[in-house]
């Protein structure tokens, strides 16, 4: 996996998984980057914006791991990567 992902790499690869630029374009975490010293979606936001597409997944047996594999297929890892998820 590619290590110095910017800001449009991450939003490139969004888009390309279907998630709208007006959702991604809000997605940037500068206080998390600092801490991270690399670019870091808000895996907050990105829960909001879950909840609107698919509705209340916990009620539905699902985690945000299980929507992240639904949603990311097998590029799951480079997606947690974005938003600071690691395992």
């Amino acid at each position: 996996m590619k290590e110095n992902y910017s800001w449009s790499d991450m939003a490139n690869f969004m888009t390309d998984c279907g998630i709208p630029r007006s959702v991604v374009r809000n997605l940037a975490d500068p206080f998390i980057a600092m801490l991270y010293e690399r670019p870091v979606f808000d895996v907050i936001k990105f829960d909001d914006y879950l909840h609107e597409k698919y509705g209340d997944y916990e009620k539905q047996g699902k985690s945000q791991a299980d929507i992240f594999k639904e949603l990311f297929g097998d590029k799951v890892e480079q997606a947690k990567y974005c938003f600071g998820i690691q395992e």
